[in-house]
């Protein structure tokens, strides 16, 4: 997967609370076989106009928008960093719905409230999938959601490797640096581009060595 470290990129609100992983991606689209293709998918029966929503099998083939749906505004084509209200992702575990985010372009979650804005399942998907999901204290979360309300073009800078993201509004007058923190862990893997399958496989050769001085009486792998 694509390695994060520093991303700029436009700034879209959807400041609903509790999205689940069906409203990201409908349960009809997880017959899929295929790992691409479901950005045009996410939030399907909120982002097409009644019947519009794609089939399975034909993603890129789909009814008019939604005029009321957020991410249809304006304002909001070509953002790549996602304002999120508090408890995004809860209900069913799906890595689709991941898959469906990053596919329709983002790179990042901003979420309020550290511990609460996403669900655990969700966002463990998301570190391992190169997704990075970012809960902040609520006024930081707010004033972020406030200025993209008032600025059409806000952009932001996310620097992982520094725990900070800076904002550019259209007009000037940038607040200061926004301090977030992920776990070492999960920054590590997602600054070297690694899942946690990906970590464990940097220490092939250890492992095989340790398998190699195994007592006799140890199980071997598959025993």
């Amino acid at each position: 997967m694509d390695a994060f470290t520093t991303h700029r990129g436009k700034v879209a609100l959807l400041d609903w609370s509790d999205v689940n992983t069906d409203l990201i991606i409908p349960a009809r689209y997880l017959k899929r076989v295929e790992r691409t293709g479901y950005g045009p998918l996410l939030f399907a029966d909120k982002r097409y106009a009644p019947g519009g929503a794609p089939e399975p099998d034909a993603p890129e083939q789909h009814g008019p928008l939604a005029d009321d749906f957020p991410l249809n505004r304006p304002e909001a084509e070509g953002a790549t960093i996602l304002v999120v209200g508090r408890n995004f992702g809860c209900g069913s575990s799906r890595e689709h719905a991941v898959w469906a985010v990053q596919q329709a372009g983002y790179r990042a979650l901003i979420a309020p409230i550290k511990g609460e804005g996403f669900a655990d399942i969700f966002e463990g998907n998301a570190y391992n999938n190169g997704l990075l999901p970012i809960e902040l204290p609520e006024a930081d979360w707010q004033a972020i959601a406030d200025l993209s309300r008032s600025d059409p073009d806000l952009a932001a800078t996310i620097d992982l490797k520094a725990g900070t993201i800076h904002l550019h509004p259209s007009q000037g007058g940038a607040p200061g640096a926004i301090p977030f923190d992920v776990s070492e862990g999960d920054r590590h893997r997602l600054l070297l581009g690694l899942d946690a399958i990906g970590e464990t496989l940097q220490h092939d050769n250890q492992i095989t060595s340790y398998e190699q001085q195994a007592p006799a009486w140890a199980a071997s792998p598959g025993a």
